[in-house]
C-alpha cells in the first residue's frame, strides 16, 4: 500500500512538472495537492479491490508451474 501511494505520488509529481515546463502552465498549489490526494485515494481502492485477485492468481499459478507431473522415474 505504501509503495503504490509513493509511486503515484512520484508519477504524478513528475508528470505535473512536465506539464509546467513543456506546456508552460503556472504553478498551483492547491490544484496540486488536491489531485495528488485524488489519485493516491483512488489508487489504493483500486489495489485493495485487486490484490486478492492477483494474490489468488499467482498462487494457482505457482501451483500449476511447481507440481511434479514427471511419471517416469529413475532409480
Amino acid at each position: 500500500m505504501v509503495m503504490s501511494t509513493t509511486a503515484t505520488f512520484v508519477c504524478e509529481l513528475i508528470s505535473y512538472i512536465l506539464q509546467i515546463v513543456l506546456f508552460k502552465l503556472s504553478f498551483e498549489l492547491v490544484a496540486f495537492i488536491k489531485i495528488i490526494l485524488l489519485e493516491i485515494l483512488f489508487n489504493s481502492m483500486i489495489i485493495i479491490i485487486i490484490y486478492p485477485i492477483i494474490e489468488k492468481s499467482g498462487i494457482l499459478l505457482e501451483k500449476i508451474f511447481t507440481e511434479s507431473k514427471i511419471l517416469t522415474k529413475y532409480y
